[in-house]
């Protein structure tokens, strides 16, 4: 029979030492995932080898710790490997962003070997911590249990207030701390919190010291998450990490996450030269002296409300209603991208569920919202999607769609031009200006771009290489997306390795 031990711990002090853990366990997964978003984006790709990661951590941890706790169980012993965690927690933004930074291309342009090694190299860097927060659930029970025959009860409850504090860790970065303060804030605050723990658990009131670390480590690091040339600043919202920068050409951009791509500009010529343009065409397929109704999902920062009122203006009255869930990118856009009050009615919400609550019909339907960069939303993308979308349509209405794709043949492409095709009787698709861009366009009638003579001049070349490429689609025979099933971040996930393994 093993011998009693007696651990001088409290059960009360033992409930709040698992609840400050579980929450900082999960404050750091969160603080990770958003401290790599700005690079590498928040795909399937990513949370999945984080999480994995995390939970191998968590794992090694749990059998590490009980083995410990069983050998040494005082909780000094604790008390030290809770202090360890806490200083390596607070230089996790130190150790991973000179890994990050390397990514300076973003995630399609960085070389495939510097993703790779980035990406498992800053992953890696969380493991350690983590599995030291491992060892804090069972030996926080045998100390708890030694000489106790109520020990069931007390594991049990040890396990309640460490799932609480998980819960507290997963509420609180996400919707509080993270975009009040920013996600070093986040990192910084969990050190302190298991700094202070450590200190109590230990009983070594000097250790106390290490609770300032966190306050300096403000002074060796930049003010900004991820520095570029040209920043005007970056935002952390509650959706995700948003950059305001000006282009070598002049013009004000907005990329958010990995900043593979553009999601708003504001120029003073007619044109981008990127795939907004394609839509200027799309309300001279109306006849001239009526109004478009208009609806655009995913406006970002306002780039196609501006150039809609700006430079279609004069020549079609278009009312339109924009829908963004993030309030964020819409205030930038007001302040640095010429976003005016009148270009459009905005709803700040998820753009499904606008078109779920909402009775309004629409001449032209414009999808062009990405939650991650280069990612769309599933729901946007299924067969579900296409049908309400065309509930919402008039008789001579349009629906068009950007799409990110490397080839005509990409399986993302011909997944979303099949599955438009069993709702709508008329599905065309053209390349958009822009390096990947598609345009798909559906109707319940046939459509013909607008001849030449009806466009203003300076929309004559954007319709001349929409029209060279403009094509029925037959994307053949396969998967046909739709709620229950749509692999919309797989299939792009593919899209990306196979760019990378090109470039490898």
């Amino acid at each position: 029979m093993a011998r009693p031990v007696r651990t001088g711990v409290s059960t009360g002090f033992l409930r709040l030492f698992v609840f400050g853990a579980g929450a900082a366990v999960m404050a750091v997964e969160f603080g990770a995932e958003r401290l790599m978003e700005p690079f590498f984006g928040s795909s399937q790709l990513v949370w999945a080898s984080l999480i994995g990661l995390i939970l191998l951590a968590l794992s090694i941890g749990y059998e590490v710790g009980g083995r410990l706790a069983d050998r040494w169980p005082h909780r000094a012993t604790l008390g030290y490997i809770t202090l360890g965690a806490g200083v390596f927690v607070a230089l996790l933004p130190l150790m991973a962003e000179p890994l990050l930074r390397a990514m300076v291309g973003g995630l399609l342009d960085t070389p495939a070997g510097v993703v790779i090694a980035s990406l498992f190299g800053t992953v890696l860097l969380f493991m350690p911590p983590v599995a030291a927060l491992g060892v804090a659930s069972p030996f926080a029970i045998r100390l708890a249990a030694a000489g106790d025959e109520t020990s069931g009860r007390r594991a049990g409850s040890l396990y309640a207030f460490s799932t609480l504090g998980s819960l507290l860790g997963t509420f609180l970065p996400a919707f509080w701390i993270i975009p009040s303060f920013g996600v070093r804030a986040t990192f910084w605050l969990s050190a302190a919190l298991l700094i202070v723990l450590g200190v109590l658990m230990a009983r070594r009131l000097a250790f106390g010291l290490l609770v300032l670390l966190p306050a300096l480590l403000p002074l060796v690091q930049s003010p900004l998450l991820k520095p570029m040339p040209g920043l005007i600043g970056e935002w952390q919202t509650p959706y995700q990490f948003a950059e305001v920068y000006r282009l070598p050409t002049g013009e004000t951009a907005l990329s958010v996450n990995d900043a593979a791509g553009i999601q708003s500009v504001y120029t003073k010529r007619r044109l981008t030269g990127l795939y907004y343009d394609a839509y200027l065409v799309l309300p001279f397929l109306f006849p001239k002296g009526t109004t478009v109704r208009s609806l655009l999902i995913g406006m970002a920062a306002g780039t196609i409300p501006t150039m809609l009122q700006r430079d279609v203006g004069p020549y079609r009255k278009v009312d339109l209603t924009g829908v963004e869930i993030d309030p964020t990118l819409v205030s930038l856009g007001r302040r640095y991208f010429h976003l005016t009050p009148d270009a459009a009615k905005v709803m700040n919400e998820d753009g499904r569920v606008y078109l779920e609550t909402s009775q309004s019909r629409y001449r032209l339907m414009i999808v062009d919202a990405y939650s991650q960069e280069i990612y769309i939303p599933f729901y946007l993308t299924t067969r579900q999607f296409f049908a309400l979308c065309r509930s919402h349509l008039t008789g001579d209405g349009v629906l068009a769609l950007n799409v990110n794709a490397v080839s005509s043949h990409a399986a993302l492409l011909q997944a979303i031009e099949r599955t438009a095709m069993t709702v709508f009787p008329y599905v065309y698709v053209s390349r958009a200006p822009g390096l990947y861009n598609r345009l798909i366009v559906a109707s319940l009638r046939p459509i013909a771009l607008p001849a030449q003579a009806a466009l203003p001049g300076y929309l004559q070349p954007v319709a001349e290489g929409l029209s060279a490429t403009w094509r029925r689609p037959r994307p053949g025979p396969g998967l046909v997306l739709t709620d229950n099933r749509a692999p919309v971040e797989t299939l792009t996930d593919q899209m990306i390795l196979d760019r990378l393994g090109q470039i490898l």
